[in-house]
Order: C-alpha cells, then structure tokens, then sequence
C-alpha cells in the first residue's frame, strides 16, 4: 500500500472512529473504503477488514453505506438534517424512489403540523409500493373517463382543465408522479366528507 492510500485509510478509520453516532460520514467512510480497495492491501475482503480493523460485522456496514447513498439521494446538497431512523426505511426502494418517498413523507408531516415521523416514512413506502404493484396504465396512456355522470358544466370545465394541468405536469416532469396522487388521494378524502 503506498503512502497517500495508507494515509487516506487511516483518515477514513479516524472518520468512522470518531463519527461513531453519525451513520451518514460512517457510510461515506465505508462506501470510499470498499469502493476504492482501500481495504486490500491489509485483508483480503472487506468484511474481514471491517471486523478486524473497525470491529463492525459486514452487515452493519453494508446498512450504513446504503443509509449513506439514500441520504445523498434525498438531500445531495446536504441541505436536510436526517435521522438514520427515518433513512433506513428507504434503503429498500430504487434510488428514484427514495426521493418521491421522502418527500411524501415530509409532506404529511408538514399538513399534520408535526415533526416526521419514522410511520411517516413508512406510510410514504408503502404508498409508493402499492402504487407500484398497480402500475397497469403508463401515464402517459391516461386518458379522462370516457363517461361522466350528469354534471354542471361549470364542474365538467373545472375537470378538463385539471385533468389537463396534471396531464402538463407529469408530462413536463414539473411535478413528481407521488405527489399528484398524494394530492388526489387529499381531494378524494374532502370530497367524501360532504357525503
């Protein structure tokens, strides 16, 4: 191992060492670590290394570095204070999932006027799951029902032209898929209210 890999590696252990309660510069340390081979040089896998070395078993690492990638997915700027309880949840959705969920979830949050909630993320991944399992109209095939019960003009127009806002948004990809059906699912609620 040559001098600056060495020395890098010893700062990443420092890292790790020293950031023991914080999950997101743990994984980052771990993610370079595997990534680059640091690890090689001194054993001959990375979970040999990370018992050895860090005294952590492989899986607990493998969870800190994929908590650390969903962080970078939901808040790359860093811009977010996360709690690994409420990013643990979305390791298990796609990297393009993770986003829409958590913002689902800071959304409920923020209409129930509370701080978030690991139920928050929760409820968001499962809402994006469901959803998933349901995929059987492609947006961009949605069309308006065809049959409209007897309606005032003035609510058959309000309806075009929503219908063809939400059309325009997901299309222009100004909105994000999630939130059109969190605000629907809304609009459903209140609307059932007054039966």
């Amino acid at each position: 191992m040559n001098k600056q890999d060495k020395k890098r590696l010893n700062i990443l252990i420092a890292t790790i060492n020293k950031n023991i309660t914080n999950f997101y510069k743990i994984g980052c340390a771990l993610r370079e670590i595997r990534d680059s081979g640091l690890y090689l040089k001194l054993c001959s896998s990375f979970e040999i290394f990370c018992m050895e070395y860090l005294g952590i078993c492989r899986s607990y690492a493998y969870r800190q570095i994929a908590a650390s990638v969903v962080v970078d997915n939901v808040s790359p700027n860093g811009d977010i204070q996360l709690n690994e309880a409420h990013i643990r949840p979305l390791t298990k959705l796609e990297p393009s999932e993770q986003k829409l969920a958590w913002n689902y979830a800071v959304d409920q949050a923020k209409i129930k006027n509370r701080k978030l909630t690991s139920n928050d993320v929760n409820e968001a991944i499962k809402a994006i799951t469901e959803e998933n399992s349901k995929k059987t109209i492609k947006t961009n095939k949605i069309s308006p029902p065809k049959k409209v019960d007897i309606v005032s003009k003035e609510f058959k127009k309000a309806y075009e032209i929503f219908f063809e806002e939400i059309m325009k948004a997901l299309k222009n990809s100004s909105t994000e898929r999630q939130i059109v059906l969190s605000v629907l699912k809304s609009l459903i609620k209140y609307v059932q209210s007054y039966s």
